[in-house]
């Protein structure tokens, strides 16, 4: 994590972890302001952001001399500098952003008090896709709260608009085919099988497996906080994990580093994955499916809900419960199938021999 980033342009900059295991940016040189850098390297809020310090300035949100108060504009400058967004998992930062710049595009320079539950559900129903439009209620209905808490409104209209309900069926999860073609392409040695190898046999998100590196090993397991949920768990490492994690450099901190030698952002790391996907001829698998294909085999081994629980971090029962309906479907049916196989034997073989003859 110590190496700089001179030779992409961005001399006196090196690369981070906080405490909650987000990579940042942090411009440091002698007789000059320490400055936390926004965004990614190569972005145009990081480039301003360096020349701004570098220039002996204070890193400044962009735009936040440009709008006017009380705006969209000004609230999304302002949810951007505070506290509560820096608290926000990184995953959580990028889908509301998206949402807010959406709707800065389209309606900044508009006052946030004069947003009513009309016009929010007349945005809403401008968006294609249900899941697209209840993640643009949940994104408002923080920045609302967020101008709640700072006075800028009374109240938050989004607050009342229901979650849309629709059928889904989420990602795909891996089969067990799925896994053996990729561990073919991709043996042990590879990066790609590393990063199969730890999304599979630890059960976390792609959002957490990015950053693990060998500060998180403590006796025979792997140490999380779960960027998402906050959870804290140790999961034991299995012997496949560990052979994948035997090939990684003695040196290396990091497990899965980018060739520039910081984690991977969110999207990076899924499309880096969705890649490799591709090329071992599953491209409908993607990270994700890996945390599926772990409670599923939990749950075909016996496991109980406590014990996925443990493993994957869910805090609702509900969460892993079509798990344990799968398994007990299919061993109610083998069960049910071998019944009638043995005790109805005889009395299906009678009417078949009165048709016979």
């Amino acid at each position: 994590m110590g190496r700089g980033l001179k030779h992409l342009g961005f001399a006196n900059v090196t690369p981070m972890r906080d405490r909650h295991g987000k990579v940042r940016y942090r411009f440091r040189k002698k007789g000059m302001a320490t400055a936390y850098l926004p965004g990614l390297p190569g972005s145009p809020e990081f480039a301003a952001a360096y020349e701004a310090a570098a220039a002996g300035a204070k890193a400044l949100v962009i735009g936040q001399a440009r709008t006017k108060p009380g705006t969209i504009n000004a609230l999304a400058v302002a949810a951007y500098a505070s506290a509560d967004w820096s608290a926000l998992a990184e995953t959580t930062q990028r889908n509301y952003r998206g949402v807010m710049e959406r709707l800065r595009r389209d309606h900044g320079d508009k006052p946030v008090r004069g947003l009513a539950a009309e016009h929010i559900l007349k945005l809403r129903d401008q968006i294609e896709g249900q899941a697209a439009r209840n993640n643009f209620i949940k994104a408002l209905r923080w920045f609302l709260t967020f101008a709640v808490s700072r006075g800028w409104r009374a109240d938050n209209p989004a607050m009342s608009i229901k979650k849309i309900r629709y059928q889904t069926e989420g990602y795909h999860t891996w089969t067990e085919a799925e896994v053996a073609a990729f561990e073919k392409r991709w043996p042990v040695g590879t990066k790609q099988r590393l990063g199969m190898d730890l999304l599979l046999y630890t059960g976390q998100r792609s959002s957490d497996v990015r950053l693990m590196g060998r500060q998180a090993l403590s006796g025979g397991g792997i140490r999380v906080r779960q960027q998402k949920t906050g959870a804290e768990l140790t999961i034991a490492i299995h012997p496949r994990l560990a052979a994948s994690l035997a090939t990684v450099p003695a040196d290396q901190m990091l497990f899965l580093p980018t060739q520039y030698g910081p984690a991977y952002t969110a999207t990076g790391f899924y499309n880096w994955m969705k890649a490799a996907c591709r090329e071992a001829g599953v491209p409908e698998c993607s990270p994700h499916g890996l945390r599926k294909c772990i409670a599923t085999r939990l749950a075909d081994a016996g496991c109980s809900h406590s014990e996925i629980m443990a493993v994957t971090g869910h805090k609702n029962p509900k969460e892993v419960e079509t798990y344990i309906r799968a398994r007990d479907q299919r061993r109610l049916a083998t069960a049910a199938m071998a019944r009638i196989d043995t005790e109805g034997e005889q009395d299906l073989a009678t009417p078949a021999n009165r048709l016979a003859k």
